[in-house]
């Protein structure tokens, strides 16, 4: 009985939050996209899709935008919201000047000598100083490409394993792994 009476008192509250939401800002952009259940549920396509966007966009220097962009991101691709916006506290206060500093070294040592590197900046004729400024932006931005697209594949993959692990050990005598 008392069971029942909290899938009363958990429906109810759930529709409290729906009414709203549906009254907000975030609605009237989002629509009911907010209200997708694969951006809530915990299942191995929304988990995977979550935790790569979390780390594509942590690993970018958007750093006062990771949240924003990861909420958007899932809600708009459908992917699991709280992973993504988990996943995106990687590059915190703390970790961000290490991440950020290895990003720009990585993208140095692949575009220093790039003949197309070397075209953008004397096209534009960037002095000294903003010059200098364009192109560590620019070595920031190529390691940190390179940095987030290897995180998300390796998270995904590394959350399809783990399902699947966990599914053979759930089910040992079981031969598909999905269940």
């Amino acid at each position: 009985m008392n069971k029942w009476l909290q899938k009363i008192n958990l429906k109810h509250q759930q529709k409290q939050i729906r009414t709203a939401l549906r009254e907000s800002y975030v609605y009237r952009i989002l629509g009911e996209r907010i209200f997708d259940k694969r951006i809530w549920k915990l299942e191995i396509n929304s988990l995977a899709g979550g935790l790569s966007l979390g780390l594509f966009v942590a690993l970018t220097p958007t750093i006062p935008f990771q949240m924003f962009l990861s909420a958007l991101g899932a809600v708009l691709m459908r992917v699991n919201l709280p992973i993504a916006l988990l996943a995106c506290w990687i590059t915190n206060p703390v970790t961000a000047l290490p991440i950020y500093l290895a990003a720009r070294t990585l993208g140095r040592y692949l575009l220093e000598d790039c003949v197309m590197m070397k075209f953008v900046l004397d096209l534009f004729c960037f002095e000294s100083r903003t010059g200098k400024f364009m192109e560590h932006g620019i070595y920031l931005w190529a390691g940190s490409f390179m940095f987030a697209f290897c995180a998300a594949v390796m998270g995904n993959v590394g959350i399809r394993l783990a399902w699947y692990v966990r599914q053979r050990l759930k089910n040992p005598g079981h031969k598909n792994g999905s269940s």
